[in-house]
């Protein structure tokens, strides 16, 4: 991560890592998606919800966890991963997050001693082309820093109405695009005749948990396991070892634990 990107994700809150995936990554993965929305039936269980199948070269990928590294910390956790073929005229979510949450231990964006500490951190993989009017995710920058809640003027999507502070980005496809959830963001109406194509993974910290687990056993029990570690239980040592076992991704490699409960029943 350079100085300038640091500087970028400080001051907007978000990131965008422009055309980190191969063409035939992107392929394979825009082809899974499609399936998964419209014919799940012809993919195999394994493959019928992401992170699994051609998508899993998400879950660890080289130059994701070159960031999340530097603004989660070391060892990071996946707990929460999604698809999205949107169409025109469908739409996410209003505007949300954002204002004085920087204590929350989930959510709270802090700068110490020259290190980013980001809470949970989602990474929004863009599989097709975007342009800032096709009305991909939109953010009021700056605001996982501010200090007081967002007020109601910089809330609205409608056009004419938009706050001066909402933004969003252009980008190839296979960028990826981070940002701190403590970020007010929204998912607007897509404006494109082509369908927006993307996969959404929420990372966190070891030691924090939001989402409960719903990705599909079989899906996840397909994954290699260095893959299923980064669903690993939220505790960072154990100290009934002597010495304390520490909960890395590395541990999993050869041992025969399970990385991941796979019971994902309400």
């Amino acid at each position: 991560m350079t100085d300038e990107e640091k500087f970028r994700f400080d001051l907007s809150g978000f990131l965008v890592r422009p055309a980190i995936l191969e063409r035939d990554e992107v392929a394979a993965i825009v082809d899974q998606i499609e399936r998964i929305h419209h014919n799940p039936e012809s993919l195999p269980p394994e493959h019928r919800a992401v992170p699994g199948g051609p998508a899993s070269v998400l879950i660890d990928h080289p130059k994701v966890l070159d960031v999340l590294h530097q603004i989660i910390g070391p060892d990071v956790r996946l707990e929460n991963c999604s698809s999205v073929w949107r169409e025109k005229g469908q739409a996410h979510g209003g505007l949300h997050g954002g204002g004085p949450q920087q204590g929350d231990p989930i959510f709270g964006y802090r700068v110490n001693n020259g290190r980013i500490h980001a809470g949970m951190v989602r990474v929004v993989f863009e599989l097709t082309d975007v342009t800032k009017q096709d009305g991909a995710t939109h953010f009021i920058a700056g605001s996982h820093k501010s200090n007081f809640p967002m007020h109601s003027d910089h809330m609205s999507l409608e056009e004419g109405k938009r706050s001066p502070f909402l933004m969003s980005y252009e980008c190839p496809a296979g960028s990826a695009i981070f940002f701190t959830e403590n970020l007010c963001h929204a998912g607007p109406v897509w404006q494109r005749e082509t369908p927006r194509v993307a996969v959404l993974n929420a990372y966190a910290h070891l030691a924090t948990h939001w989402h409960r687990l719903k990705t599909p056993p079989e899906v996840l029990s397909a994954l290699p396991r260095e893959k299923q570690a980064y669903f690993r239980e939220p505790w960072v040592a154990d100290f009934r070892t002597s010495p304390a076992t520490i909960n890395t991704i590395e541990r999993f490699i050869d041992n025969d634990e399970p990385p991941v409960n796979t019971d994902t029943k309400p």
